[in-house]
């Protein structure tokens, strides 16, 4: 423990209970709860605490050491504490101080007055006592001979205006966190003897530790060396506490394994619900993608049935005007001679027009030798049936054309240029022609 330290704090309120007129002021100032849950310190941990703070501002500071972590407000030392939160203030206001003072005592009250401030010893009682309570439960001062101007602050609230609601008062929890964060400043600046606070710094700590899972003590953590850690406490805990539950553990895995279909059948259910939430939901969508690929390729259809049919009239008007030009094949006179035997070699003859392909016949005499004869089709070439896997690569090519064409930008419209009127035209003519201005 460090040594050195001036400032000694109350372990219990044995002594404060001692006087009933202060215990009596403290419970209508609704002090008294705090002071009766002061029970015990450490100096170590206290100064540990007040190393590690570090202020946000006036009504935030942060505090992380031993792996633990906290952030103290008016708020929170008020919830702890269960002191009333009042308005802030501050005990460096001096003229408010020196005002307290004088509203304190009466006039035909008489006082001895230091250069700092009022002899403790001079005031009457049970005032003295009050004071004395003051600085060992609130304001923790490590010297009890003389009472300063803000200890006046409080004692003129309790002499004159106990009675006035709690916002109209001084807030000690706001006091408290400015006390804790100049006794940080002045420590890490090389100020001996400014640890304070030590009753307040070990609530705080014990309502941090006991917001754990498995609860844990003031002692445990006091005994920490500085380089402890409260990881090592919560493991220690961990295991002890689930030594503790490992029958209670046993029967319930018993008792899963005599009825797990239950639990599954459950567990299949909700997987089977949300599975159909998911489709029912899709569904729309999928129902909306269909109908606009559906029309799109309906388009295409449409455009590629248009194309087919202009083209096949112009293919047979061209053929027309083919078959016009060509000269007519005289037809054959008969002479009276006999024809020639067939020799097994075909004849080929050529009948119809040559707008088409011609299709092949065989037709042979007696003696077994066929005769090719080629007969066209004025209409035109006979159309090969496509598979379908063709037509389907077809109307993927056509929509995906005409996809491509519907994401296209539109192209931006062009100004128009306003022709210069005839009028201006004439006399600019004019004036060239006559050369006249």
């Amino acid at each position: 423990m460090p040594g050195g330290f001036i400032r000694r704090e109350p372990i219990d309120p044995t002594k404060l209970r001692e006087n009933i007129e202060v215990v009596d002021l403290f419970t209508r100032a609704q002090w008294i709860s705090f002071c009766d849950k002061l029970q015990g310190y450490d100096d170590e941990v206290a100064e540990e605490f007040l190393q590690a703070l570090r202020p946000k501002s006036k009504t935030l500071a942060t505090v992380n050491f031993r792996g633990l972590s906290l952030k103290l407000t008016p708020q929170y030392i008020s919830r702890i504490t269960e002191l009333p939160m009042g308005f802030p203030w501050d005990k460096e206001e001096r003229k408010l101080s020196q005002q307290a003072k004088k509203e304190f005592f009466p006039p035909e009250e008489e006082f001895s007055e230091d250069k700092n401030g009022v002899r403790r010893t001079s005031l009457l009682p049970p005032w003295n006592e009050v004071s004395l309570q003051i600085m060992k439960y609130i304001t923790c001062e490590g010297r009890f001979s003389i009472v300063y101007g803000y200890h006046f602050r409080l004692l003129t609230e309790l002499r004159h205006q106990i009675d006035l609601p709690v916002e109209n008062k001084l807030s000690i929890p706001y006091f408290l966190l400015q006390s804790l964060i100049e006794c940080a400043t002045k420590l890490k600046e090389g100020i001996p003897d400014q640890v304070a606070h030590h009753g307040l710094i070990k609530l705080l700590m014990e309502d941090v530790l006991h917001s754990y899972k498995v609860p844990l003590s003031w002692e445990a953590f006091r005994n920490l060396t500085r380089d402890g850690d409260i990881r090592m406490l919560t493991e220690e805990s961990g295991s002890s506490s689930s030594e503790e539950k490992e029958p209670v553990a046993v029967g319930k895995k018993e008792a899963g394994q005599k009825t797990p279909t239950t639990v599954q059948k459950k567990e299949q259910k909700k997987k089977h619900e949300t599975k159909d939430d998911k489709e029912k939901d899709d569904t729309p969508i999928l129902i909306a993608r269909e109908k606009r690929l559906q029309g799109r390729v309906d388009k295409a259809e449409n455009v590629h049935i248009s194309k087919s049919a202009s083209t096949a009239t112009a293919t047979k008007s061209k053929r027309k005007t083919h078959a016009a030009k060509q000269p007519k094949v005289a037809t054959p006179v008969s002479t009276g001679k006999p024809k020639p035997a067939s020799t097994g070699s075909p004849k080929i003859m050529e009948k119809g027009s040559s707008t088409g392909s011609p299709k092949i016949t065989k037709t042979g005499s007696s003696t077994g030798s066929p005769k090719l004869t080629k007969t066209g089709s004025s209409t035109g070439s006979p159309e090969k049936v496509k598979p379908k896997e063709k037509k389907a690569d077809i109307l993927a090519r056509e929509v995906a054309a005409v996809l491509a064409a519907l994401n296209m930008p539109p192209k931006p419209k062009e100004k128009r240029k306003r022709e210069t009127p005839l009028y201006f035209k004439a006399r600019r003519s004019v004036r060239i022609n006559t050369g006249k201005p």
